[in-house]
Order: structure tokens, then sequence, then C-alpha cells
């Protein structure tokens, strides 16, 4: 090979360096725009779950607090409050805890979890929020109060009802008829106060 054609192909192997790096450029900028693209269609649709997250909930919610205090006063309590949504703060600002419904009177209250579908998960979650409840009671109001939990939900899975029977809680089925809701009572001597 001459110097004349080792240069040339010196050449010509720069110019197809020179492209395929192009190549590699555009490939890397068209990437990071599906990226971005990508990333912005999550975010729209974490958007979008989250607001059907809470609609539904707001429609849970809005199905269970009409009828709730007289369906509770019915198994021999006598609830003249609801509190929805409530946030409990600590001294510090931070939150405690955050309760679904709070149903109260002078002596009483009842701090209700609502699903839409209520699993074990949430029943424990729950159990634990009422034992939080009560040791903080000095902060949630709950000093020389009778303390209740119950859970709601539109689907309730077996197991789920059952734990929470078996520790005291109250189990509320919401349901489409005009009755609305369907409250099974702990065994006597098994309702719960925490």
């Amino acid at each position: 090979m001459t110097d004349e054609e080792l240069k040339s192909l010196v050449a010509s192997l720069a110019v197809e360096r020179r492209k395929t790096e192009k190549m590699f450029r555009e490939t890397d900028r068209q990437m990071r725009e599906t990226d971005r693209r990508i990333e912005e269609r999550f975010k729209r649709l974490d958007e979008r779950l989250g607001y059907y997250g809470r609609s539904l909930g707001d429609v849970v919610e809005l199905i269970l607090v009409p009828g709730i205090c007289e369906k509770m006063n019915a198994c021999g309590h006598n609830f003249t409050k609801i509190g929805p949504n409530k946030i409990l703060d600590r001294e510090n600002k931070r939150t405690l805890t955050e309760i679904d419904l709070l149903l109260e009177n002078g002596e009483e209250s009842m701090a209700v979890e609502i699903k839409t579908d209520l699993s074990v998960k949430w029943v424990n979650k729950h159990l634990e929020r009422l034992k939080l409840l009560r040791k903080h009671e000095n902060i949630t109001g709950l000093r020389g109060k009778t303390l209740y939990g119950a859970a709601a939900g539109i689907s309730i899975d077996s197991e789920a009802r059952d734990l929470a029977l078996e520790n005291g809680m109250y189990v509320i089925r919401m349901i489409e008829d005009e009755e609305r809701l369907e409250v099974f009572v702990p065994p006597r001597g098994y309702i719960g106060r925490w």
C-alpha cells in the first residue's frame, strides 16, 4: 500500500468515525428525549391515579358518614360528633397519626379506618394506630375516654373481618341498597377498649 493510499484510507476512516459519532450523539439525544416523555407520562398517570384514588375514597366516605352514628348508636353507643379525616399532631407539630373518621361524645370515641378493599394489612395497621392513640392520649384528647376501633370497607376480606372482630373492633361493610351499612359487632367480652 502506498503512502497516498494509506492517507486516503485514514481520511476515509476519519470520515466514517465522525459519521458514527454523529449517529451515536443523535441516538443518545433521541433516547434522552424518549426517557423525558416516558417520565412525563408516568407523572401524569401517577397524578390521575392519585386523583381517582382520592375520588373513590371520597365516595366511600360519602356512603359511610351519613349513617354511621345511627348504626353505631344502635349498637349501644351515643355518638354525637363526627370528625372525618382527623390529623392528630404531636406537640412538635409533626403528625402523630391520621384517622379516617372519628366518632365522639364526652365519654367515648371510635376511630374508624375506611378502605375500599379492607385487608388484613389495613386491620393490623389500624390496631397499631389504636395503640398509638391510647399511648398518646394526652395529645389525642382521649384521656378518660373509652376508645373503640372500627374498620370499614366495600370489599372486606374474610380474614380481615375475622381478625378485626377477634381484636374487638367493629366491622362496617358498605352495601349498595337503601340500608347502606352493615355492622358486624365483636362478640360480647371481646369489644376492644384501647
